[in-house]
């Protein structure tokens, strides 16, 4: 009888813990193929949603999960955007902190502040470095375009080297070399060509060269050379292609800092500066004269160029007629103490005769060790 009892009770008790079993299994099933996550909608359909997101709030995604990282920086992506015409206008900075580590760095869009932060990106140092004279950067698409590249981080002269980088991806990739080394160049990009203009030093004189490279079938024309750089200040020269030579176009006044294409940037066909006062001016052609911007109430002094501060204050168009100002607050020598890099978002208005701004928004975006200069801040396409 005990046997019968303890018999019962093992079977029963197997009963249950088999029904258990299968009950849990199907909860499990069920789970499976419940549709509450992105992973269940197909990848296409979920491109197509991430590519109508603003491009400011791909940093804030980035940080969801693993999956969502590596879409927003998949070129799937940006090919829905191009297709959908959703591409829109990305500030890429460069700064330069010490003496030879580069950071790049991305406008973006910040809900906790109500306007803009600057976001590391994460760039490999494959593109090497940007020194002042020997190097320049230009934006071209969803490309920047780094002309005079050396081929040592820590070598500071003139080179001829390219390279080229994926804003998509954020990898380098090497262009064709320049045909010859330039000093003190300048790079400017139109009409799907980018226009080198440097020095080289010939018969105890520097002269000019310029350089052009053809964007789309990635090659350089002949270089083409001229016009005695000595003793020239102020001035503006157009190159005549035809002729191969230097044309003088325009002669500003000569207050120093406006003759340095550092200090100054064109808006939207209006050229903009800072004065040696630390006030933004905009340049009237029709008077030939600098004049200051009207109408910026609450905007800080910002740093003089004329006081050496160049490289501690940027100027850059950006979409609808605004312009970004960007600078940096604590011009200290002292090595311990840190900085703050502040952004000015500032609509432009052409009235009467006058040139007006706008101040929409004003903030520190940054904060960084003493003395970072501003290298370059470029528009990108994506």
């Amino acid at each position: 009888m005990e046997r019968l009892i303890k018999r019962d009770f093992v079977s029963t008790r197997k009963r249950k813990t088999t029904i258990t079993t299968r009950t849990t299994r199907r909860e499990k099933k069920k789970k499976k193929l419940t549709p509450n996550s992105s992973s269940s909608l197909p990848d296409d359909l979920v491109l197509m949603i991430v590519a109508r997101v603003p491009r400011s709030y791909y940093r804030t995604l980035s940080l969801v999960s693993k999956s969502f990282r590596s879409m927003v920086a998949s070129p799937e992506l940006y090919k829905f955007r191009s297709l959908l015409g959703l591409t829109e206008s990305c500030l890429y900075v460069c700064l330069r902190i010490g003496f030879s580590s580069y950071k790049w760095y991305t406008l973006s869009s910040s809900k906790s502040i109500g306007g803009y932060v600057l976001a590391g990106v994460p760039i490999p140092d494959g593109g090497g470095g940007v020194g002042p004279g020997y190097s320049d950067i230009v934006a071209v698409g969803s490309d920047i375009y780094k002309i005079g590249v050396a081929d040592k981080p820590s070598l500071w002269r003139w080179t001829s080297g390219v390279s080229i980088l994926d804003c998509k991806s954020h990898t380098w990739r090497k262009a064709p070399s320049m045909p010859v080394e330039l000093d003190e160049l300048s790079a400017r990009f139109l009409d799907g060509k980018i226009y080198v203009k440097g020095f080289f030093y010939q018969d105890g004189s520097w002269k000019s060269s310029l350089q052009v490279f053809n964007t789309n079938t990635q090659t350089w024309g002949l270089p083409c050379y001229g016009l005695d750089c000595d003793g020239i200040t102020g001035e503006a020269f157009a190159f005549n292609s035809k002729q191969c030579r230097w044309d003088l176009v325009e002669q500003y006044p000569k207050r120093g800092h406006n003759i340095f294409s550092n200090y100054y940037r064109e808006i939207d066909n209006l050229r903009c500066s800072v004065s040696k006062d630390g006030a933004l001016t905009w340049f009237d052609t029709d008077e030939t004269r600098w004049r200051d911007l009207k109408g910026l109430v609450g905007l800080p002094k910002l740093p003089s160029p004329l006081a050496g501060h160049g490289s501690y204050v940027k100027l850059k168009g950006y979409s609808g007629g605004k312009m970004m100002v960007f600078w940096n607050s604590n011009l200290s020598t002292h090595l311990f103490q840190s900085d703050t890099i502040y952004c000015a978002e500032i609509a432009l208005e052409r009235r009467n005769g006058d040139c007006w701004g706008k101040l929409e928004w004003y903030d520190s975006v940054l904060s960084v060790p003493m003395g970072t200069k501003f290298i370059k801040v470029l528009a990108v396409t994506l």
